[in-house]
């Protein structure tokens, strides 16, 4: 069942829970429509982690006139938390996951559909940027999107480990110094940032880097990607850019790096961010 103790919603916006794995599991989902009539297609967006719920992206409603649609993965946040002794926590079912997400926002209308496809946009930050790219390079049956946006997601997680011993040596081994310098340098913490880290929120069962420490992106699974791609990056982030090499391979891809920002981007620089992800997404609001 989802936590008790979970925030609330911020006012004004819809939420459901949606049905996944044959019923046995509810996931989250809510989003906000725009304040004024958009023409652009929606935003599905997906968390990283894992665990840490969709709170700390709930700003990208505020950046783009468009509707974005949030959920939150299983085990954290506002979803229901099974043991692992009952369900499995990977990254192969939370792929699975993601499609059953999706087809259900088409069929509540969410997603619209447009000469009889599903017409929308797919967003992933950290963690949620590998379940996107592994959701739209396999063959795991997702209605592919217009465009992909991955945001401080590595192509290599051994590599980004490395990276990330790195850095932590530079300051002494001091963890505090590290999320300052390269998670998020917003002083003070924004309020989205700890509202996704509040007691009980995040996920226990399946939760942190060391969960997916052995995962990289193929070169079958690069190769095979034609989608539009854009890569959002930030100057300090422990998501450096030799963790990233392997996107490099993709077809079609554009890189924007956040001057000044770390980690959490978005809300470090979030004006500059949103002008960004939204020309983009615009640029390909129309793709077939």
């Amino acid at each position: 069942m989802p936590a008790a103790d979970a925030p609330a919603m911020p006012p004004g916006w819809t939420s459901m829970l949606l049905p996944v794995r044959a019923g046995r599991c509810r996931l989250w989902a809510g989003h906000q429509r725009p304040a004024s009539p958009a023409d652009g297609l929606p935003l599905v967006v997906c968390h990283g982690g894992p665990g840490v719920p969709s709170d700390y992206l709930f700003p990208l409603s505020a950046r783009l006139p468009r509707p974005v649609l949030f959920f939150d993965q299983l085990g954290c946040g506002r979803s229901d938390r099974p043991s692992p002794e009952v369900e499995e926590y990977s990254i192969a079912t939370s792929v699975r996951d993601l499609v059953e997400v999706v087809e259900a926002l088409v069929a509540k209308g969410l997603i619209p559909m447009r000469q009889g496809l599903p017409a929308y946009h797919l967003y992933g930050q950290s963690f949620g940027g590998i379940l996107a790219f592994e959701a739209v390079s396999s063959n795991a049956g997702l209605p592919l999107p217009r465009s992909l946006t991955l945001s401080n997601v590595p192509s290599s997680v051994p590599v980004l480990l490395e990276e990330v011993a790195a850095l932590l040596a530079q300051l002494d081994g001091d963890a505090a110094r590290f999320e300052a310098a390269h998670g998020c340098r917003a002083t003070p913490r924004p309020p989205e940032l700890v509202a996704a880290y509040a007691p009980g929120h995040p996920g226990s069962h399946w939760r942190g880097v060391d969960v997916i420490a052995d995962w990289c992106a193929t070169e079958a699974n690069l190769d095979s990607l034609t989608l539009p791609v854009l890569r959002l990056a930030a100057e300090h982030d422990f998501v450096t850019p030799r963790a990233m090499e392997g996107w490099q391979q993709l077809a079609q891809q554009r890189l924007e790096v956040i001057p000044g920002a770390a980690h959490h981007a978005l809300l470090e620089r979030p004006e500059l961010y949103g002008a960004c992800l939204e020309r983009f997404l615009q640029e390909h609001d129309s793709t077939q």
